[in-house]
Order: C-alpha cells, then sequence, then structure tokens
C-alpha cells in the first residue's frame, strides 16, 4: 500500500494525539525548533517537507515567516488547508490536544520562548500543497530554513533523491532540521525478547529477524514493518531506521554541516514502544513515562533513542 494511501486514511485521527509515544516526540521535537531554530536564526521562508496537516508549519508562521508545507497525503493537505485560516497560537497556545501534563508544560515554555518573537502578532498563514519530496516545486535557494519531521524520511525508499532536493532548495547558510526514525534504541532489545515471550509485547517480529538487525553493520541503514492504524487492525508498512553515522556521512556529500543533534525516547524507551503507542494509557504507564521523562530531560549526554533530530547548515558558495 502506497504512503500517501495510508496516512490518508489517517487523516481524521492524525491532530487528536491520545498515546505518549507521540505526545512525546512531537513536545520535544516543538521545543528544540522554538528554541534551537525561531529563537537562534529566525528563518523568514520556511519549507516544511512532510508537513501533515502542519505542526511545524504552524510554529514557523505564528512568528511571521512565510511558510510552504508540502506533503504527499492530498487528504492531510486538506486539513492543514482548513486549519490555516483560523489557527492562532498566540490565542490557543497549543499545535495539538492537550491529553498528558507534559504536553501543557511544553506548550508554556514553547508560548514563553515565542513571546520573545511577538508571537501571533505577525502571523502570516502558511500556504499548504501536495508535493513529493524527491521533486519539490520551487527554485534553487528558495528557502532561509527547511523543516521535516514526523520521520518523512524515514518513509521515503530514495531517501537520497530527497536530500538531494532539500539542498537544492535551501539558501547558503540557511538552516535545515531533520527528525527521522533511528536505528540505535532499546527497541532492538526489546524486539529480541519479544520474540522470546512468542509475542506477548506486540512487535510481532521474529528471533531472526531481530537478531540481524542487531548484527547488521553498525552503520548501515535498516527496513522494519511499522503497524499503523488501528491496533485490532494495523496496517503495516516499511520504514527506513537511520544511523548518525550513515546520515553525517550523507549530509557531508551535501554541503550540510551538522551543527547540533538531540535524541528523543532514550530513557523513556525502558518502556516497550509497543506500550507507550496505546491510546488512552492506563494511570501506571503515564505515572512510570513521567518518571522516565524527567530523567530524560535532565540527562546531560545525547543517549542512543528511537528519534534523531539533527540541525544542520548549508555550506555558502
Amino acid at each position: 500500500m502506497e504512503v500517501a494511501e495510508i496516512f490518508n486514511k489517517m487523516a481524521n485521527e492524525y491532530d487528536d494525539i491520545h498515546d505518549l509515544w507521540y505526545a512525546w516526540l512531537f513536545s520535544r521535537l516543538h521545543f528544540i525548533i522554538a528554541r534551537e531554530v525561531i529563537c537562534r536564526y529566525n528563518p523568514q521562508t520556511v519549507l516544511d517537507v512532510g508537513c501533515g496537516t502542519g505542526f511545524q508549519s504552524f510554529l514557523h508562521s505564528a512568528v511571521g515567516a512565510r511558510v510552504v508545507g508540502v506533503d504527499i497525503a492530498e487528504d492531510l493537505i486538506e486539513i492543514a488547508k482548513k486549519k490555516s485560516s483560523s489557527f492562532n497560537l498566540n490565542k490557543e497556545k497549543v499545535l495539538f490536544p492537550v491529553y498528558f501534563d507534559f504536553v501543557d508544560k511544553y506548550n508554556r515554555l514553547i508560548f514563553s520562548l515565542l513571546r520573545e518573537r511577538n508571537v501571533g502578532e505577525k502571523y502570516i498563514p502558511p500556504s499548504f500543497q501536495v508535493a513529493d519530496a524527491r521533486s519539490l516545486p520551487f527554485p534553487n535557494e528558495s528557502f532561509d530554513h527547511v523543516n521535516c519531521a514526523g520521520s518523512t524520511l524515514s518513509f521515503i525508499d530514495d531517501h537520497h533523491l530527497a536530500l538531494s532536493e532539500i539542498e537544492r532548495v535551501l539558501r547558503p547558510s540557511g538552516t535545515f532540521l531533520l527528525e527521522v526514525e533511528s536505528r540505535w534504541n532499546i527497541d532492538l532489545l526489546w524486539t529480541v525478547i519479544d520474540a522470546v515471550l512468542r509475542n506477548r509485547l506486540g512487535y510481532g517480529t521474529s528471533l531472526r529477524e531481530a537478531m540481524s538487525a542487531i548484527f547488521m553493520p553498525p552503520t548501515e541503514y535498516i527496513s522494519v514493518d511499522y503497524p499503523f492504524g488501528n491496533p485490532e487492525n494495523p496496517i503495516n508498512m516499511k520504514i527506513k531506521l537511520f544511523t548518525v553515522k550513515g546520515l553525517k556521512r550523507e549530509f557531508s556529500e551535501f554541503r550540510l554541516k551538522v551543527l547540533k543533534k538531540w535524541t528523543i525516547h532514550s530513557i523513556t524507551n525502558l518502556i516497550p514502544s509497543t506500550y507507550l503507542d496505546m491510546t488512552n494509557p492506563p494511570t501506571w504507564l503515564r505515572n512510570l513515562f513521567s518518571f522516565l521523562a524527567k530523567i530524560e530531560e535532565r540527562i546531560p549526554i545525547s543517549l542512543p533513542g528511537c528519534s534523531i533530530v539533527f540541525l544542520a547548515q548549508k555550506k555558502g558558495e
């Protein structure tokens, strides 16, 4: 099944994040964008590749940036367009519904950071259009900043072509924020344990597949099946898991210099991701997650995590 078709099927529930996994991912990611991109570089023209319904598009536009969001899923783009005319971060202070305390905390932190940039006073509605990341419909060097999050690159077979296009439309000295699925994380061990326990944790990976993912060359990317949609009738789709060294090597080919790197879901992945992806998690799971999340926030080093976030800059001529 095509990627666009799968995400179109998810369109009506896309913004309603009831699980700990994505709520934490986007809370941390949006905080990084506000602090490290908007407050430090204040890009005036932004391209959001794989924009979905526009989470990061609206974050940038709230401080006056001119934003174009593109996605291959036309139903997500239609929702983003509908949100565009009425969105007001100054009024709502949220990018997605608040079901967990940490989401409310990060909304307040983000709003505090953006207040320095007169949030809401210069809002220009983003524009949205259907487009493929491998063939971006924009002239060379059109944007000050390119955002590519929500693991967009992990769903593209020939991601190298997408990186080439992103570099092409980015101006010299422009910045690029990328978030992708990471190969090296605790979930690798959980899949082995799950195979031994005969799928009691819900990963559904054979022992041979789980072990091969661990023992493949350490910088090599791997692809795994990931279930989307209704847990009782999930749709499996291949996603690519990247490595830090592999991506840095590719960045260097495209004149992209890594400025900073973060990981998300490192300590919190001490809980299997299949549990964190549960809709409306029970109280015990919320409490355990909250404890681990506080450790992850405060740990001073970047541990292996389920998501890698890079901030890079295009080298000048």
